[in-house]
């Protein structure tokens, strides 16, 4: 095999591929990846048997042929190559990796047998333009940095019915729900509900580098993500998703209100300098005044207080205030993503009796909503 490739194009693709190749593994085959060039296109896979990545592009072959090359070492080795054009001949389990002025050798695999990837069915797809689906990813992300509370719901459920899509995400203390309405998006499902892993939403932002389309294909399974001409593909999660349309729209507020974006993260994030290692402040409502007061004591640090001025919605207490104690990157987490300049929010009774939850979303629309409990 002799092809000749762009420096750059190369090292892209082997970004996405070092990722996927596990550093350490008894199966030392899968230190390798797979390179195979024929009918004018280069081919490469890699896999780590939870996620299988593949991906095809035009290069110049001047002989056909086919190699496994350790990844890790030659991902190093591209990304010190200083010329434009790399030429790769691979001849007697040797990978020679040429410039016109340097010469590298790595020893490849010529004979061994590469894992075998299932094949992939394209009946059942969802599309989307990726610049879309990365925007509502981002809303749901935060909650991503906390999963390993509930490893078994560490992804996002993908909940579609009839032209009703929802994009839901939760560890357990934490809930999000993005809808997305059927103009932003093509498909010939009816309905399915199934868990994209976290790994696989990971990798899929590694590779999202351009604008396109994203395509999702669902098998009973497996689940493949198409951009451009990379693939990912993985099993999907066998479990029973908890029942999260109770929180959409709660109904049974104690109270709600309206609060402007900025001011609110200004204080918050002044009041995050002063969070001990439980990240806790206190929260005090005054409805008389309509003033927030935001309140962080470290007794190493000192204490800071804010006052944010509110507007009350709805009220269904009969106090003149309500204080609640709360994580404040959860709080900022909730309040940071939400795209209006006002936020409507408010607390309700929850589904135990120490849980008293806050909701989160745009007063203009609810097309994405944030709930959090409060421990």
């Amino acid at each position: 095999m002799i092809i000749s490739l762009l420096r750059e194009k190369l090292y892209e693709i082997l970004q996405v591929v070092t990722n996927i190749c596990p550093r350490k593994h008894d199966l030392n085959i899968l230190n390798y990846f797979y390179l195979e060039a024929k009918n004018n296109e280069i081919y490469i896979s890699a896999t780590d048997l939870e996620l299988n990545y593949q991906t095809r592009f035009p290069g110049r072959i001047i002989q056909e042929g086919k190699v496994l090359i350790p990844a890790k070492q030659f991902e190093k080795i591209i990304e010190n190559f200083y010329e434009d054009e790399v030429i790769l001949e691979a001849k007697d389990n040797v990978l020679f990796i040429k410039g016109e002025k340097s010469l590298s050798s790595l020893p490849g695999l010529l004979e061994e047998e590469f894992v075998t990837f299932s094949e992939i069915s394209y009946d059942n797809y969802f599309e989307i333009d990726n610049d879309i689906f990365e925007d509502y990813l981002q809303r749901l992300w935060p909650i991503f940095l906390t999963s390993d509370l509930r490893p078994e719901y560490s992804g996002i459920y993908f909940d579609f019915d009839q032209e009703r899509l929802n994009l839901v995400a939760t560890d357990t203390i934490r809930l999000a729900i993005q809808r997305i309405k059927p103009q932003f998006f093509e498909t010939n499902l009816k309905k399915i509900g199934a868990l994209l892993p976290k790994r696989i939403l990971q990798e899929y932002k590694a590779i999202k580098r351009k604008s396109g389309k994203l395509k999702i294909y669902f098998e009973e399974n497996q689940v493949t993500f198409e951009i451009l001409n990379h693939q990912l593909t993985t099993k999907l999660l066998a479990i029973d998703y908890p029942n999260y349309t109770p929180f959409i729209s709660p109904g049974n507020f104690l109270f709600t209100f309206l609060i402007d974006k900025n001011n609110l993260l200004k204080a918050l994030k002044l009041n995050r300098v002063f969070a001990g290692e439980l990240k806790e402040t206190e929260l005090s409502f005054n409805f008389n005044e309509e003033k927030l007061e935001i309140y962080t004591k470290n007794e190493l640090l000192g204490e800071n207080k804010n006052e944010v001025n509110f507007e009350i919605k709805e009220n269904n207490l009969t106090e003149p205030e309500f204080r609640i104690k709360f994580n404040i990157d959860f709080l900022l987490d909730g309040f940071e993503v939400i795209d209006s300049d006002k936020i409507l929010a408010g607390f309700f009774s929850g589904p135990t009796v120490e849980s008293t939850p806050i909701y989160i979303k745009s007063p203009i629309d609810d097309d994405f909503v944030y709930v959090s409990i409060h421990r």
